[in-house]
């Protein structure tokens, strides 16, 4: 799985980050896609169809692979309060987002997403089942140049065969109901080509009482953050303004972005939201998911939580492995050791034994007498802006609060390290030079492991108070714990979800050379994993009621 907080990668990430937004800010690969065909598949013929939803997938081989197995089979068989659900492979397969990670390089399109998906399902028997797919986050950090390669140019991956032009999408399905998958970006916008392309959708297909289903890649706290308030208002224009006065309504909101399940409900009104971003990136339980939001941009519609997966009880465990940060990541331990052996020696602690018997009025002077004072304390303005940056998930007066608890835990574990070496050094029974290698040598070893504790103590309590849910839980590469959803209009028109959870994914594989074409090419070498539903199916009515059960 990704090494989320290894320095190389972190460093790469960031300038992708920032080269991305700027080019997005004045190159919309979206507006270049006019140029491409509008085209409305129609799978409304059939009087029924089972099809699939898989988003936050390209992270590690074996959850990644384990998803894709489960979505290949040509049937899985569930039980719910002791009745038996038969649920049939999707006929279409949507990927919601994030198909791979951490930035989408055509060499981690082929490691983490297609090889998986390709090892799952090599052909299909019959007629191959479609994939269509939605850009997250991730996929626009290279303006899509990957991602339209992979999935806008009629190649197959694997047993699946994608047809889409564009980033975004309208599928007709059987009885009324529409699928909408809609690119939103880096959450900010809908460009005027997209809107115009749905538009064309509402004016010249749409009925009066269709049923829509609109996937985007989006979080679901909806309205906390600038960026979320702008994707509301662009998708509450899009309804208002274009769906509803047809007679047409979106029934089902599918986001991701979220390594986690939560379905929420309108408690004025029959919609769905649910976040689903459980096909193979790191797990984040759901503590830092809201209890429900009322939305201005909705017109202050609330939603309340009904369902999380993994449960609560389990969230809670999980929030302990914050404190194993050390362990998971050894190379930036070893960037926190070595920036503060470099401390010492600008601070002069090298010279004529002032390393020995250490306190911290020794420090503070060292410090001041430093010729690089004022190096030194730029480098504490610049920390504390950096934590600043880094406790996003807070705004105002409380964010700043988190930035200062979070640079003096650093420093005071930098002083804390210093005089523990310092001792061990002095009583170590070496003088000269020997005395000042233990000391150097103990401050970058122990250095490393405090910086690294320093943050998992903020990690664990900003996650307590609802922050700080990526960086928690991205470096401790959690494969377990992933989900999928599968969904069925039937002959009746109505919708049925079922969301299906795998609690422990496969560890070992081994290669089945004497497989049928068509079977996976890899099986778990230990027990199967074994999917379930995470709560009982959610059935919404189609055209002939409104109501959802």
């Amino acid at each position: 799985m990704v090494r989320w907080f290894d320095p190389h990668q972190l460093l790469d990430t960031a300038v992708r980050v920032v080269v991305s937004g700027i080019f997005s800010s004045y190159a919309d690969k979206r507006e270049l896609q006019a140029r491409l065909p509008a085209e409305v598949p129609d799978r409304s013929g059939a009087g029924e169809l089972w099809f699939d939803y898989v988003a936050d997938l390209g992270d590690g081989w074996n959850s990644t692979y384990t998803v894709a197995r489960l979505l290949a089979a040509e049937e899985l068989k569930l039980d719910w309060n002791g009745q038996a659900h038969v649920t049939e492979r999707g006929r279409i397969l949507v990927m919601g987002g994030d198909q791979v990670y951490p930035v989408p390089k055509a060499v981690e399109y082929e490691n983490r997403t297609i090889g998986p998906y390709r090892a799952a399902l090599p052909c299909a028997p019959g007629e191959a089942p479609e994939l269509f797919a939605i850009p997250g986050s991730h996929d626009w950090y290279d303006g899509l140049v990957n991602f339209t390669s992979i999935f806008c140019r009629s190649h197959d991956i694997g047993g699946w065969r994608t047809s889409q032009a564009r980033s975004y999408f309208a599928l007709k399905l059987p009885n009324g109901w529409w699928l909408w998958g809609v690119d939103i970006q880096f959450g900010a916008c809908l460009d005027e080509v997209q809107l115009q392309y749905f538009s064309d959708v509402v004016a010249n297909q749409l009925q009066p009482d269709d049923r829509i289903i609109v996937c985007m890649g989006k979080e679901v706290e909806s309205g906390r953050k600038e960026v979320e308030v702008h994707s509301d208002w662009n998708v509450v224009y899009l309804e208002r303004e274009v769906i509803q006065p047809t007679g047409a309504q979106v029934v089902l909101f599918l986001r991701s972005g979220k390594h986690y399940y939560a379905r929420y409900e309108e408690e004025e009104g029959s919609r769905q939201h649910i976040a689903s971003g459980g096909g193979g990136a790191f797990c984040i339980p759901p503590t830092t998911s809201p209890s429900g939001w009322t939305s201005p941009a909705d017109g202050m519609v609330t939603c309340r939580r009904a369902a999380t997966y993994p449960s609560g009880a389990v969230s809670k465990g999980f929030r302990k492995r914050i404190w194993l940060l050390a362990p998971f990541n050894i190379p930036l331990a070893a960037v926190f050791g070595t920036v503060q052996v470099l401390l010492a020696f600008m601070m002069g602690l090298h010279l004529k034994d002032r390393h020995v018997s250490l306190g911290l009025v020794d420090l503070r002077r060292a410090l001041w007498e430093s010729p690089t004072a004022f190096l030194l304390i730029l480098l504490m303005i610049v920390s504390l802006a950096l934590m600043v940056r880094f406790a996003h998930d807070a705004g105002g007066l409380a964010r700043l609060l988190l930035a200062l608890v979070h640079s003096t835990l650093q420093l005071v574990t930098v002083a804390a390290v210093m005089v523990v070496a310092s001792r061990l050094s002095s009583t170590s029974g070496l003088r000269g030079g020997w005395s000042l290698v233990v000391f150097l040598g103990v401050i970058g070893v122990l250095g490393g492991i405090g910086g690294m504790v320093g943050m998992s103590g903020y990690l664990w309590a900003t996650n307590c108070l609802g922050f700080h849910g990526n960086e928690g839980f991205a470096p401790l590469h959690h494969q377990d714990q992933k989900h999928f959803l599968r969904l069925h209009i039937d002959a009746q028109g109505a919708l049925t979800v079922f969301p299906m959870g795998v609690d422990r994914v496969g560890r070992k594989w081994q290669l089945r050379p004497d497989a049928p074409p068509h079977a996976p090419w890899f099986d778990p070498s230990g027990p199967e994993p074994e999917p379930h539903l995470i709560e009982g199916p959610i059935r919404i009515e189609g055209r002939a009621t409104s109501a959802a059960l």
